[in-house]
């Protein structure tokens, strides 16, 4: 039953806050975030204050940057609980608005949600909405669930419960205290359903978006939590939808969301990574050899200097496109393919992960003389003399120097076609603390053989460079490979393919 610490450091609503817009969703009003492209939604189910209170908005907002479609309606029909007002105390306002109510608006926007062609839904809810959500899990009517401080749950909900489900829940919170949550894990342990329960030391109830936002170890505690839902999120929606249809190259918004999941996995929580590891590798293959072949040099961009939200800085004596705010202190260097740091969808990219909360740097490795298709007098051959990969590992060191001078704590490289090669050289050499290589071209089997850090691999099914038997041969390697630590490490390898032959498809997710 709901007590004191329900109604603790109520939110000054704002009807107006947050970076998404309401609209009418199953006949509610509704906070909505993030783009419908990525048939991957998340619903968020407040507290008893409502879906206008902006720390709550916020995490919205955070939760969309990451890739995902965010929906959290006003389940309260405009009447949120409001603790200044003595004609409607809590035990009065409750009866009007119970979770079971909750549970089945729940169920409408579900609905709505699949009638969009949303094709995976994962739900958090925080105190009051943790039991919706538990009646979600139950059905089942999601593949992912979390809930956060939770206010109602009972033994009996947990025993019941089919989907992967995520517990964080407070040292004191006399709603669901520590006892009560490790009955919850002590029965999630016993079933089958894949579980996570954590308590949170020296934090209240409602501390993960009831939390002062001057104080900066409160900021620290929300971070944590909400870091910790958007692992599981990542963990049991995106990786089990089995990606979409469209090949990697003409995918933007899912190479956009994959860099961006890989990050924020191994972001604030695994980027201290010890420097020691187990390797255990199978002998598979060959070293591969690749020259600059014309599926490199296809689809051109035109290259924009201006586009970009972002702005141009000298950065270790390189002009690098620079979007996101220094003081984040996580950092994502993007290494272009051959095309250069003034492709628009490029920049598009970085200005994704920077909303995404990192500090994203693209440089020009090309000083200024990308591969121009039309210029005969530089052909491939004599261009990437000048421009070779392995000139691009020593600049991207520089720039690694530059940005740790600058105050990083943490730093994930991504590297397209081209760029690949040097991303794979900063993992094998230790320099970064999580990577992504795109549609690769040079990088070899005794490439991934040494890689030593997380690294996500997204290739398409129709690649002479970098072909689906080379990155079956990759998944293999990095499947054998065993790297301990503190955290839980993943290594995916996507292959991207059309629908109609789904058994090409490859896509793993590791906890090492």
């Amino acid at each position: 039953m709901s007590g004191p610490q329900c109604c603790s450091n109520p939110p000054t609503l704002d009807s107006a806050s947050g970076a998404g817009h309401v609209e009418n969703l199953a006949g509610l009003n509704t906070y909505v975030s993030g783009s419908l492209q990525s048939k991957l939604a998340v619903f968020l189910i407040s507290d008893i204050f409502g879906y206008e209170a902006p720390n709550f908005r916020k995490l919205v907002d955070k939760v969309a940057a990451a890739g995902f479609y965010v929906v959290a309606p006003d389940f309260f029909y405009g009447e949120p609980y409001d603790p200044n007002n003595p004609d409607r105390p809590l035990s009065v306002w409750i009866k009007d608005h119970g979770s079971d109510k909750g549970y089945e608006d729940a169920k409408l926007v579900i609905d709505a949600l699949k009638s969009k062609g949303v094709s995976s839904i994962g739900a958090a809810g925080f105190c009051w909405g943790a039991r919706v959500v538990a009646g979600l899990a139950k059905d089942p009517l999601i593949q992912a669930a979390v809930m956060l401080h939770p206010s109602f749950v009972t033994v009996d909900d947990i025993k019941s419960v089919k989907v992967p489900i995520a517990i964080l829940g407070a040292e004191h919170d006399h709603i669901s205290p520590p006892e009560l949550l490790k009955q919850f894990d002590e029965i999630l342990k016993a079933s089958e359903v894949d579980s996570f329960v954590k308590i949170f030391p020296k934090v209240a109830h409602g501390w993960s978006v009831r939390y002062d936002v001057n104080d900066a170890t409160a900021v620290s505690s929300a971070n944590e939590a909400q870091q910790d839902m958007l692992e599981w999120f990542a963990k049991f929606s995106y990786i089990n939808m089995r990606f979409r249809s469209t090949p990697v190259h003409k995918s933007a918004a899912t190479v956009i969301s994959a860099v961006i999941f890989l990050f924020l996995v191994h972001g604030a929580h695994c980027f201290d990574l010890p420097g020691t590891a187990t390797e255990i590798f199978q002998k598979i293959g060959e070293e591969r050899k690749i020259s600059l072949a014309p599926h490199c040099g296809s689809n051109p961009p035109i290259l924009e200097p201006e586009s970009g939200v972002g702005h141009v800085e000298k950065l270790a004596d390189f002009n690098s496109y620079v979007s996101g705010s220094p003081e984040c202190k996580h950092a994502v260097l993007l290494a272009s393919d051959v095309y250069g740091y003034e492709a628009p969808n490029l920049r598009k990219i970085a200005d994704k992960v920077a909303d995404a909360g990192f500090y994203a740097v693209v440089p020009d490795f090309f000083n200024g003389e990308p591969y121009d298709p039309n210029n005969p007098d530089r052909p491939k051959d004599a261009w990437l003399k000048d421009h070779s990969p392995e000139k691009g590992f020593e600049d991207a060191k520089l720039m690694i120097d530059a940005l740790k001078s600058k105050g990083f704590s943490s730093i994930g490289a991504a590297g397209f076609c081209w760029g690949a090669k040097a991303v794979v050289e900063l993992t094998k050499a230790k320099l970064i603390q999580a990577a992504v290589i795109l549609h690769p071209s040079y990088v070899t089997v005794d490439d991934i053989k040494s890689v030593k850090l997380p690294i996500a691999i997204l290739g398409a099914e129709l690649d002479h460079l970098a072909s689906p038997a080379v990155l079956k041969q990759f998944d293999d390697i990095l499947s054998a490979n065993k790297v301990r630590s503190p955290h839980a490490l993943y290594h995916t390898v996507c292959l991207l393919s059309l629908l109609n032959e789904p058994k090409n498809l490859v896509t793993k997710l590791h906890s090492l």
